[in-house]
C-alpha cells in the first residue's frame, strides 16, 4: 500500500495527516512510530486503531500493551509475529518503545521486523523522544511509519483549548486560553483536565457559568497548585516551599506533577529578569516569549528574591531535577525536596 505525504517542507507528518490519511479511511498500516510527548492525542489515535481494526470483541484477545522499560523487545517481536487468535489482526501498543532497545543483536531484530513486518500485526511504538540517527527509526521513515506528535504551542495550542472548550459548552475567551496555556503549559492532558475541572463546576451550578468566572477560577487554581510554591521560591523561604509541597503531596500531586511547574516557573521567571535587564517592558516581554504579560505579577517575588543571576542559578538546578527524575534511583519526593533546597539557598542570588 502506497501512504501519501503532505507536503511540509522538511518537518515531519503529524497527527492530522495520521487522522487524515488512516484513521479516516480505515486503512492502516504495519508498524507505527508515533514520536513525541502528545500523550493525549497518542492515546486517542491507540484507541481509535484498536476500536477500527479490531471491534470491540477482538480487542479482549488481539489487544497487547507492553511497556518498553519492562518487557524485553524479544517477547514484543515474538507476540508481533505470531497469528491473531481468533480473528485477522491484532493490535500491539509497546509504550516507551525506545527503552526496550538494548545490544546490536536486539537492535538488528527491530530493524529486520520492521523491513518486513508482519501484515496481521499492527505495531504501534511510542517514544518521548527518536533519534533519526538510528537505522530502526530511518527504517520507520523511510516507510512512513513515523509520525511527531509534539505537543501544539503557541496560537495553535490556544485554539486546541478553545476548542476543547466548546466541546464542553464552556464559554472560554481567547484571553483566559492563553492564560490557561501559559499556567498549564502545552501538555494536552493536563490542559483537558482543566477543562474537565471547569465543565464539571459549570455542571454543578446548572451549566451556567460566565467567562470572569472562569478567569478567576483558572487563576485561583493555579495559585493553589503552582503559583503557591514559586511565591516563596527565594533565599531563606525552603521552610515555607516544603510545607506547601508536603501538603500537596498529601492532596495527590505527584512530583512528576510538581516538578515541571517549578521548572516552567523558574524558566519563564529568568526570562522576564533578563528582558527587564535590557530595557524592555512587560508588553515586549510577554511578545518575545509568548507569555501573557498578565501572568507576571506570579513571578514577582520570585524575581525580586532571587535577582537575575539567582535565577540563572536556579535554572540549572530545576534543568538538573529534570534529568535525575528520568534517570536516578532516587525516590521523586527526595528530588523535588533537594530542589527546593537548592532553590532556596541562602547563597542563591
Amino acid at each position: 500500500m502506497a501512504y501519501s505525504r503532505k507536503a511540509k517542507g522538511p518537518s515531519l507528518p503529524g497527527f492530522q495527516d495520521l487522522v487524515d490519511q488512516d484513521l479516516k479511511t480505515g486503512k492502516f498500516r504495519p508498524a507505527y512510530l508515533l514520536a513525541g510527548e502528545d500523550t493525549l492525542r497518542i492515546e486517542g489515535v491507540v484507541h481509535k486503531i484498536r476500536k477500527d481494526a479490531l471491534g470491540e470483541s477482538g480487542s479482549a484477545f488481539n489487544y497487547h500493551v507492553f511497556q518498553g522499560d519492562v518487557t524485553p523487545l524479544e517477547r514484543i517481536l515474538q507476540q508481533a509475529l505470531s497469528l491473531p487468535m481468533l480473528g485477522n489482526r491484532q493490535v500491539i501498543w509497546v509504550k516507551q518503545a525506545d527503552k526496550c532497545l538494548g545490544g546490536s543483536d536486539v537492535l538488528a531484530a527491530l530493524e529486520n521486523y520492521l523491513a518486513k513486518p508482519v501484515p496481521e500485526t499492527i505495531l504501534i511504538l511510542t517514544a518521548d523522544k527518536v533519534d533519526k540517527r538510528k537505522k530502526w527509526v530511518k527504517i520507520c521513515l523511510d516507510g512512513q511509519f513515523l509520525f511527531d506528535f509534539t505537543p501544539p504551542v503557541g496560537e495553535v495550542l490556544v485554539q486546541w483549548v478553545l476548542k476543547a472548550a466548546r466541546r464542553e459548552n464552556l464559554p472560554l475567551e481567547v484571553d483566559q486560553a492563553r492564560v490557561l496555556c501559559e499556567l498549564v503549559g502545552n501538555d494536552l492532558l493536563s490542559l483537558k483536565s482543566e477543562i474537565d475541572k471547569l465543565s464539571l463546576l459549570a455542571e454543578d451550578r446548572g451549566g451556567k457559568i460566565s467567562a470572569e468566572e472562569i478567569g478567576r477560577i483558572i487563576m485561583d487554581q493555579a495559585a493553589l497548585e503552582g503559583y503557591e510554591i514559586t511565591a516563596n521560591l527565594e533565599p531563606g523561604k525552603a521552610g515555607q516551599v516544603l510545607h506547601t509541597w508536603y501538603r500537596l503531596s498529601e492532596w495527590g500531586r505527584s512530583a512528576y506533577e510538581i516538578a515541571p511547574l517549578i521548572i516552567s516557573r523558574v524558566r519563564k521567571g529568568s526570562i522576564l529578569a533578563a528582558g527587564r535587564e535590557a530595557g524592555m517592558d512587560d508588553r515586549e516581554i510577554g511578545a518575545l516569549s509568548a507569555q501573557n504579560p498578565w501572568s507576571f505579577r506570579f513571578l514577582e517575588p520570585m524575581v525580586r528574591g532571587m535577582g537575575k543571576d539567582g535565577l540563572g542559578n536556579a535554572l540549572t538546578a530545576a534543568l538538573s531535577c529534570d534529568r535525575r527524575l528520568k534517570g536516578s534511583p532516587l525516590k521523586p519526593n527526595i528530588i523535588i525536596e533537594k530542589l527546593i533546597l537548592d532553590l532556596c539557598r541562602t547563597d542563591n542570588k
